[in-house]
């Protein structure tokens, strides 16, 4: 499978979970994704934590999210620039849901965040950004301009034709697409209550999704809250095929 594999690893404050639920994933992905306060609620600092797995992990990519409402113009900067130093490749840029705590920061736009890195930092990591595809076309199209070097894409089996015109779209502009795959195993009920209409696959059927979006997208984020044994399960198929 010519896709880049990325999982989701939730984020956890005991390091013995932490480093165990890593040791499972690494060896069958091309990097790992964490996501930042998920639900407003805090737990471990995604950058922080990438930040000591590459470390540990130096064979490994580790993808941390940042949210914009957390963090002003000084916090963001110190924030990737802290990611530099410690050898992390890249990072995604979102807004977030509101904190459960605490008052949300309306300094920067996910797009004024990246447009700020840019020109005030010469090292840090390749960043990254939400592109649902259920939006119109011509503001997909206005995403794709702003200075993101990756995109992980929600909705991809919203319409295919559509994805596909995104594709040509992004690669013209030297961009790369990731699509989330949302797998369930024990907790696939709970996750298409929760979800809506978003579609969740059984692994195998999630093996089968990203094989229908090869040459469509660059890669896939396999992702299932609450079940890291249907990520691992997941990957490793993906991994064999």
């Amino acid at each position: 499978m010519n896709l880049r594999v990325i999982a989701e690893l939730e984020p956890t404050r005991n390091r013995e979970k932490l480093l165990k639920r890593v040791k499972l994933l690494a060896p069958h992905v091309d990097a790992i994704d964490i996501p930042e306060v998920p639900m407003g609620r805090p737990i471990a600092s995604a950058p922080v934590v990438a930040a000591h797995l590459s470390a540990l992990y130096p064979g490994t990519s580790f993808i941390p999210h940042i949210r914009v409402i957390d963090v002003n113009r000084v916090g963001m900067l110190s924030i990737l620039g802290g990611l530099a130093a410690a050898g992390v490749g890249e990072a995604v840029l979102l807004r977030g849901d509101r904190p459960v705590e605490g008052r949300v920061v309306e300094d920067l736009t996910v797009e004024e965040a990246a447009r700020l890195a840019v020109e005030r930092l010469r090292r840090r990591p390749s960043l990254g950004a939400m592109l649902s595809i259920r939006y119109p076309l011509p503001e997909i199209e206005r995403r794709l301009e702003a200075p993101f070097s990756f995109y992980l894409v929600l909705r991809a089996f919203t319409s295919l034709e559509k994805l596909r015109e995104v594709s040509r779209a992004a690669h013209r502009l030297g961009k790369k697409l990731y699509a989330y795959l949302i797998v369930g195993g024990s907790n696939y009920e709970q996750l298409r209550r929760m979800l809506g209409d978003q579609p969740v696959y059984r692994p195998q059927e999630a093996v089968e999704a990203a094989a229908a979006l090869e040459g469509v997208v660059d890669g896939v984020l396999v992702s299932s809250p609450g079940s890291l044994e249907t990520v691992v399960e997941t990957v490793q198929k993906l991994y064999r095929r």
